[in-house]
């Protein structure tokens, strides 16, 4: 078979039927109608294929037509002597609802499953309608339109499958230019009835805008019918009508956007754009493919499987406007940097968060960026965001996401340190590791991964995707911002975040475990700790952690970036460590080791001093940055031995720090990052 790329009228997609003179109004263009859209009877199944349609209708149909067979593909039963009563009668339409059945369309192709039937076959067998199906079985696998042989092998499969001749029933393709974007969208023809009420992309439920036309909310993708050819086009995009290639009948589109008409431009073009983002990654070359291998049938269902595989790419991708009249029961629970976190019930009784952002009025870049970080980074080990709304009284955007019952995880640590085992602990760590990973794999980085971002639900998932960006992002964001303690190094020395830095972070998390407590928090987080982490200061590994444990959570925080483990390997790790008997009894014996530190008051988050300046919500260290940059400009015009008493003068006046510790940063600031390295044992490294 041939696929047509469209560009003229000429072509004809059932060339062997012609365009009915009058509309066929007796099938719905929703399988899941029960009573005809025209009549309002209750439709009839057929006796195969379990597709519906109207008797009342149909039989209309029949008095207004010379043949049926040259405008319908059906197959039906009624003996000859019927059908020549038939022609004699006085009441057609009555003679049809008495003695027709029609057994099967081959215009309307049967449900996912392909088969003629979706029954046990043998149970068909042994029924009453056996020699009525053994009879359709013969006739489908010849075609009625061309009498060509379709199938006559032995494979039950494909002898019981619904096939279309290709010959008789043409697909084809084209691009048109979008009368709303302007931008190029691919329209797919089909030369069958697709009543189907579920998007192919998303398995959203198909709003239906009339008889003969419908389209997914989510994805924008909208099915049109023509009801004289019984045809039906597939448009990928927005456009404002459409044309059905066989009779040139042209219907008007009817949408609904108002999913998409939030009041702000910024927002309504962002949320097109991901809509519209269907069409882009719709792969129009293995589509053409899976047509062009056809010889003499094709199953109708796998037209349908590279669309369906979008689900794999937009699957939990969708975000919509949601008016804030649907939410009730809001109150504040908690207040990070840029956000306040709401807790609410959605229309429906269903718990979500809420998350203010502050002064977002005219759109805040945070809100936008969490937006498209949350979109790209969709994955059941993310908390899911659902949409986003609008406070009308304090007219700040608020994102709708998922609800995580159990809270974050240092306030897991906190409340349940002394229960949690080191089985459980690595159980944990590689449920988020996981998390990072899905992140990574995206081609995205966090860049504010830390203890509050965890949270738990069912299973432990990563959250607050507000700074997180691509990898090669061009945004003109040049602000860093965080919390000190999970801030790599080489980020306060002027690198950009990476996945690297990441990693770093994830070290810290893992030592977090170890103590209940979230890292130096005996430290005021300001210059002097940053110093401190620059030349190499981590924190104080406990007396009950594993070796292997530490090895890879000092190689997570090697001051070298390049050194340290990927999250594939760090994921892998906490898999391998389940599983392997010798770390089980590592573990095992850093469990004793740990009930009995506790038990002594050595260990946990209740026996650790605690600085009333060390802060964990994340903001802006810019200044920080910008201080130390100074002072690496002044100790580059020392080694150039350029005016060095001047410089002197402004690193003391600059900096308001003890000469101590500026002599210490300045000495160690001469040495490469990788003051000091740890081996992690990890063998080779696989970067993803």
């Amino acid at each position: 078979m041939e696929l047509v790329n469209v560009n003229d009228n000429s072509f004809d997609p059932t060339p062997k039927l012609k365009s009915s003179p009058i509309p066929i109004l007796f099938v719905s263009f929703n399988e899941k109608d029960d009573n005809c859209f025209h009549c309002g009877e209750k439709y009839v199944e057929v006796l195969f294929c379990r597709k519906k349609y109207c008797k009342k209708c149909f039989s209309h149909y029949i008095t207004y037509i010379d043949d049926i067979n040259i405008y319908l593909d059906v197959y039906f039963t009624m003996s000859e002597h019927e059908t020549s009563n038939l022609k004699k009668s006085q009441n057609i339409q009555e003679y049809c609802r008495n003695f027709l059945d029609i057994l099967c369309f081959k215009q309307i192709p049967t449900g996912l499953s392909g088969f003629l039937i979706d029954y046990d076959f043998d149970f068909y067998y042994g029924s009453s309608n056996n020699k009525l199906y053994i009879n359709l079985i013969e006739s489908v696998n010849y075609c009625k339109l061309c009498k060509k042989s379709l199938y006559q092998g032995t494979d039950t499969v494909v002898m019981h499958s619904f096939k279309l001749c290709s010959d008789c029933y043409l697909i084809s393709f084209e691009w048109i230019e979008s009368t709303l974007t302007k931008d190029p969208i691919p329209i797919t023809y089909l030369p069958w009835w697709d009543n189907t009420y579920r998007c192919g992309v998303c398995s959203s439920k198909l709003k239906i805008t009339s008889e003969c036309q419908k389209y997914c909310t989510m994805c924008l993708i909208v099915y049109t019918g023509c009801r004289y050819c019984l045809t039906t086009t597939i448009i990928f995009g927005l456009t404002n009508q459409s044309k059905c290639k066989k009779c040139n009948r042209v219907s008007s589109i009817i949408l609904d956007i108002t999913c998409i008409n939030t009041g702000n431009s910024y927002l309504d073009d962002f949320i097109l754009s991901l809509r519209l983002d269907i069409s882009n990654n719709l792969k129009i070359a293995e589509f053409t493919n899976s047509i062009t291998n056809f010889n003499k049938y094709f199953l109708p269902i796998t037209i349908y499987i590279p669309v369906q595989k979008l689900d794999e790419i937009f699957k939990n991708r969708h975000l919509e406007w949601i008016p804030y009249s649907q939410f009730a029961n809001v109150k504040e629970i908690a207040e990070g940097g840029f956000s306040i976190i709401y807790q609410a019930t959605w229309l429906g009784g269903k718990i979500v968060i809420l998350k203010r952002f502050k002064n977002s009025k005219n759109i805040s870049k945070y809100f936008l960026n969490e937006l498209k970080s949350n979109y790209h980074c969709s994955h059941p080990s993310i908390i899911e965001t659902y949409g986003f709304t609008k406070d009308p009284e304090l007219d700040d955007y608020m994102l709708v996401m998922e609800y995580a019952l159990g809270g974050d995880l240092h306030n897991y640590l906190q409340r349940k340190f002394t229960d949690i085992k080191w089985i459980k602990k690595l159980d944990i760590l590689r449920q988020i590791s996981k998390g990072l990973w899905d992140i990574h794999k995206t081609n995205f980085i966090h860049r504010d991964f830390h203890s509050g971002n965890i949270l738990c639900g069912n299973e432990w998932k990563i959250g607050d995707l507000g700074l997180s960006q691509a990898i090669n992002s061009k945004s003109s964001n040049n602000e860093i911002y965080g919390v000190i303690p999970y801030i790599a190094p080489e980020i306060f020395k002027g690198s950009a975040f990476s996945k690297e830095s990441d990693i770093y972070s994830m070290g810290m998390i893992m030592w977090e475990f170890t103590t209940g407590c979230k890292p130096f928090t005996n430290f005021e987080h300001d210059i002097h700790l940053i110093y401190k982490i620059i030349d190499g200061l981590r924190p104080k590994i406990t007396e009950d952690t594993p070796e292997c444990y530490a090895c890879l959570m000092k190689s997570c925080w090697d001051p070298n970036p390049q050194k340290r483990p990927s999250i594939v390997e760090i994921y892998q790790t906490f898999e391998d460590w389940r599983n392997d008997s010798v770390n089980r009894v590592q573990f095992h014996l850093a469990e004793i080791k740990r009930v009995e530190l506790m038990n002594s008051k050595k260990l946990g988050p209740k026996f650790t001093e605690k600085h009333s300046k060390a802060i964990y919500t994340s903001r802006s260290l810019s200044v920080y940055i910008s201080k130390i940059s100074s002072i690496n400009l002044s100790i580059n015009s020392f080694d150039n031995k350029q005016d060095y008493v001047s410089k002197d003068q402004e690193l003391d006046i600059d900096i308001d720090i003890e000469s101590n510790s500026s002599s210490e940063f300045i000495n160690s600031s001469r040495n490469e990052l990788n003051i000091k390295t740890f081996d992690s044992n990890n063998g080779k490294r696989v970067k993803i």
